[in-house]
């Protein structure tokens, strides 16, 4: 592929665990006064009586969290990409205050987009006891198998730990771009592979009816480096008859990229712990999760999700216009720059 970038990219979110070893700011946890603020400004949006996505920023004054969640954004997009927040007091609510304290801290980050085709804007990230396999629709978030690397969709994810799992569940996190830099020092010739379409199942969630999308994994427009994974939705394509066979330099590609993604010095290792909420960019990290085992049916692992689009998001290319994960937020961005 002739317009292919074939050399590395040096950007602050092109980061390796080895780097960030000695480093705790990718750790914040809230103080004493924003844990109050927090908790007393979701005692009062409850009480109101209104469903979670009916409240809006007036709801949540926070007078100090407020600050500090809004001046995340540049790390979010800019920097690093991540941020890990520690210290939510979510052992003072049931799972449903849970999802108000969750949609309350989003508001000052950035705009909820809908995370399926029926529009919901929060998801509880828990084990349904349904299957991927064999089913159209069902999404690897409600099951309790490994997770490999992967995006989600709108500019970050938001994911709140209000209960851990007995066993396995853990969480793992890795700067794509530093994926791809590795990839392109070893093998630049599988980079440039990545930089062309691959067949992704939409899982009967697209917007707009596609039951396939394709795109390039990797594609660089407007000075940033973004990616679009999940392996086992390439795989599950292969079900159509009109989606092309993977070639044998698709799948070598794949490979490297799961290897490359899962060694110890880029990819952070963690298990999210009750009252903690993981923040990352979609773009520039892929994460992952271990299978995980519940043996109390009456007290699931239970994490809460957010899409948002951020206001100071990147450019993104045309062809992610068409694409389940970030369309919409395309749409959001491309029609506020047409009224500006």
């Amino acid at each position: 592929m002739s317009s292919a970038l074939l050399h590395p990219l040096t950007t602050p979110a092109a980061w390796t665990s080895e780097a960030l070893a000695g480093d705790p700011n990718w750790r914040m946890t809230l103080d004493d006064t924003a844990r109050d603020e927090l908790r007393e400004v979701v005692k009062s949006a409850v009480a109101s009586g209104k469903p979670a996505t009916e409240l809006s920023r007036a709801d949540f004054v926070l007078p100090t969290l407020g600050a500090k969640l809004e001046g995340l954004r540049g790390q979010l997009e800019g920097g690093r990409g991540f941020q890990l927040l520690s210290g939510l007091p979510v052992q003072h609510f049931d799972d449903a205050a849970n999802l108000v304290m969750l949609w309350g801290i989003g508001q000052y980050l950035g705009e909820p987009e809908p995370q399926d085709k029926a529009g919901n804007l929060l998801h509880v990230v828990t084990d349904t006891g349904q299957s991927v396999d064999g089913t159209d629709n069902v999404r690897g978030f409600q099951t309790n198998n490994e997770l490999e690397f992967h995006t989600d969709g709108a500019d970050i994810f938001a994911l709140m730990c209000v209960r851990q799992s007995d066993t396995g569940g853990t969480s793992r996190l890795v700067s794509s771009t530093s994926v791809f830099n590795e990839l392109v020092r070893r093998y630049p010739d599988l980079a440039s592979v990545l930089q062309e379409p691959f067949h992704f199942d939409s899982r009967a969630q697209h917007p707009w009816e596609q039951k396939v999308q394709s795109v390039p994994i990797f594609i660089y427009h407007g000075g940033y480096m973004s990616a679009l994974y999940k392996r086992r939705y390439i795989e599950l394509a292969q079900r159509f008859d009109d989606v092309p066979r993977l070639s044998a330099a698709q799948l070598a590609a794949l490979d490297w990229l799961d290897e490359i993604a899962a060694e110890p010095k880029l990819a952070l290792s963690f298990k999210l712990a009750p009252g903690e909420l993981l923040l990352a960019n979609n773009y520039s990290c892929f994460h992952a999760r271990t299978q995980y085992v519940d043996t109390d049916p009456a007290r699931p692992r239970c994490m809460h999700r957010l899409w948002l689009t951020l206001p100071n998001g990147r450019p993104l290319p045309p062809i992610y216009a068409g694409t389940r994960e970030w369309g919409l937020t395309y749409r959001r961005r491309h029609g506020a720059a047409r009224a500006a």
